[in-house]
Order: structure tokens, then sequence, then C-alpha cells
């Protein structure tokens, strides 16, 4: 009943079916949208009357509610989603003529890195992540910017507030994204001198890179995947491809389907900006053949896919989170991703492989980058 009923749910439910999702989440989608579409009945609005103010009204009156519909309040994510997705409520883009000064700050050093630095977007959100909140304490109360108050104490005291409750590998990073803002402020004259060198470091940020983890550990690894389900040739595959090849999380997350070159038996990886060409092996090969005639219809044509609605490319942190998963399953200490790649260059040089060949697989542009993570892995055979 209502304005949304059949249509609206009609079509709501084929895109719930595109997506993806199963039939119970969908019913909970459903009954968010039908309950929506009866409030709005009651009110009188119609389905040209859908925008946020209308579903904000309606999000506090299910709140209200003496027994609140649980499900409902979980799906309105998604219901909100559909209702951008079909046309019925426009996606709010919020243009700030007037941004405040600390806004332009951070546009105007998001730019210099990506000009002057080259780095990465990716990158570049994660520094105006951890570093933007410094402009805070510069900020008077009425808007202004006032350069003048960053002193070193100030800084350190914001490093050490802004790392509260990370670990040493997130703490160093908050120490980059500040040294990189110093720099920025220092190179276009808003200080006048360099406070860099007077950052402390926060404690337990000395870190060696990752090691390899040994054969029986892999084979654990393996061995927790059941070849019987979709998701565990999907993770038999990850793990293969990781090990063998020594792809980064994040370049096992960009393949996608159209990189595996089968008649060739090779396949183009993408990462930091770069493209190389590996070989595919034959157990690799073997393994993504099985995941792929198990791999469900998805958004994209990534290789490695959410098993849950909506479905689509994994993303970094879930496959090395899928790793993890896995090691907790075998039993063993926990193993992020990035140690698998370490171990393909293990098996490289132990099988009488060259530095330029781990080289080549790990796709580094510098042999001084391989060289360094053997050494961190204890091969003292390689010298400069």
């Amino acid at each position: 009943m209502g304005p949304l009923a059949p249509t609206v749910l009609g079509e709501c439910s084929a895109w719930l079916s595109i997506k993806g999702y199963s039939p119970g989440s969908a019913a909970g989608v459903l009954n968010a949208l039908g309950r929506l579409s009866l409030w709005m009945r009651t009110v009188g609005a119609g389905v040209e009357d859908i925008e946020e103010e209308l579903l904000a009204r309606f999000v506090e009156e299910e709140r209200a509610r003496d027994v609140v519909c649980v499900t409902a309040m979980r799906a309105r994510g998604t219901m909100r989603r559909f209702l951008v997705a079909s046309g019925y409520l426009g996606s709010v883009v919020v243009e700030d003529c007037h941004p405040t000064p600390a806004a332009a700050a951070v546009a105007q050093w998001r730019g210099w890195m990506r000009d002057q630095g080259g780095l990465t977007e990716q990158t570049i959100a994660a520094r105006v992540h951890y570093a933007a909140g410094l402009l805070d304490a510069l900020t008077t109360d009425g808007g202004a910017l006032e350069w003048r108050r960053l002193e070193v104490p100030l800084v350190n005291a914001y490093v050490a507030e802004r790392g509260r409750g990370y670990g040493a590998v997130a703490r160093a990073h908050i120490v980059t994204a500040v040294r990189c803002l110093l720099r920025w402020a220092l190179s276009t004259g808003r200080i006048d001198r360099d406070l860099a060198p007077g950052i402390l470091k926060p404690p337990g940020t000395k870190r060696s890179l990752p090691r390899g983890v040994s054969a029986d550990q892999v084979a654990a690894l393996l061995g927790a995947c059941d070849p019987a389900t979709a998701i565990g040739t999907r993770d038999r595959a990850l793990v293969l491809v990781l090990v063998r090849l020594g792809l980064r999380a994040g370049e096992a997350a960009g393949l996608r389907l159209n990189d595996i070159d089968w008649a060739t038996g090779q396949f183009k990886v993408t990462g930091k900006g770069r493209e190389h060409v590996l070989p595919l092996p034959v157990d690799v090969g073997q393994a993504l053949e099985a995941w792929l005639r198990h791999r469900p219809p998805a958004l994209d044509r990534a290789v490695f896919v959410r098993m849950k609605a909506p479905r689509q490319a994994m993303t970094t942190s879930g496959i090395s989170g899928v790793i993890a998963r896995l090691s907790g399953l075998a039993g063993i200490d926990p193993i992020y991703a990035h140690r698998l790649r370490h171990t393909a260059a293990m098996s490289v040089l132990a099988s009488g492989g060259s530095l330029t060949e781990a080289k080549e697989l790990l796709g580094h542009v510098h042999a001084a980058t391989t060289m360094a993570e053997c050494a961190s892995l204890k091969w003292p055979h390689l010298e400069p």
C-alpha cells in the first residue's frame, strides 16, 4: 500500500536481485521501503515528494516508535542507495562556494602533493586523513588560520593525540603525513622555518619488512580452503596468486578478467602506477579456473569479488582480511597478505634465481628496492 506500491517496490526487488542480495537481505530492504510507502500515504506524500528531508522525517518517526523495527532501520542505507540509483532521490552534491580557510588550505595542499610530489590519490587521501586535523589547532574562533601558532610543541601534541589507539604502523603514517603538511607550509611561505626536524617519532615505529612464511604455513592456509565451496575456491586461488607470484593485496584486488591471457599463459598486473606481465604457473591457472567456474555474477569484471551483496571487486583490506581469517582457521599465527609476497621472493632466491628475476616478479622498478626487501629476509649473500 502507499505511493511506492507496486511499481517502485517491484523495481527495488529487481535492483536487489541484480546486485546479488540474498532473499533474506532483500526482504529486509523491501520491508523498509514498504514501511516508507505506508508512512508516505499517511502524511500525504507522493513519489515526486521524495527528498532527503522527507526520508529524515521518516527515520525520525521510525525511531520514535515504542517498538522499533530493527530490520527496517538496518536496511535504510540500502533503501536510500536504491532510490538514488533509480532516480527517485537526487544525490546530494554540496558545492561550497565559500570554503573555510582550513578547507581551502587542505585543497591547496592536495594540489601540491599531486603536482609537486606526484603522489597517488590514495596516498593523498591518507595523508589528509591523518594530518588535516592539525589545522583545527590553528583556526581561530572566527574561522581564520593563524600559522604563527604552528610550533613544534603543538605539532608533537597533535601527533601524540592523533596516534592514540593506533598501532606502530599507523603512528608512523601520521608522522609522515604531518611532515608532508609542514613541508608544504614551508614551501608556500606559510611558515618561515622548517619544523619537521623537531617532530618526535612515536614509540615503536622502528619497523622491518614482513617475514616470509614457511611451506608448512602455506600448506595450512591452503588446507583451510574448502574446495567444495565457492568461497573456498576463491580463497585458494587468492593464496596461490599471492604466494606464487608475489602480488600486493592491491594488485590482486585490481585484477580483471581481461587481464588474464589464457592463450599465452600470462596475465597483466597493475600496481603503484605501473604495469608488468607475469607468467601464469600451471597450479595458479588451475586454481583460478576452479574459482571462475564458481564465481557468481558480479557488478564488475574483477577476478576476486565479494561473496555477499553487493557483489563487486574485493578491496585491498578485504583480501588481507581473507588471509588473516584463513590463518585463524588453520590454527597458526596471524598472517597477512604482504607476508605471502615476501614468500614469493624467498622462493625465487632459494631455487637459485637471480636478484633480477626476483625484481621482475615483485614488479620493482629498481633492483635496490628488491635488494632491501631480500636483505630483510636474511639473505646475506646479496650485496650491492
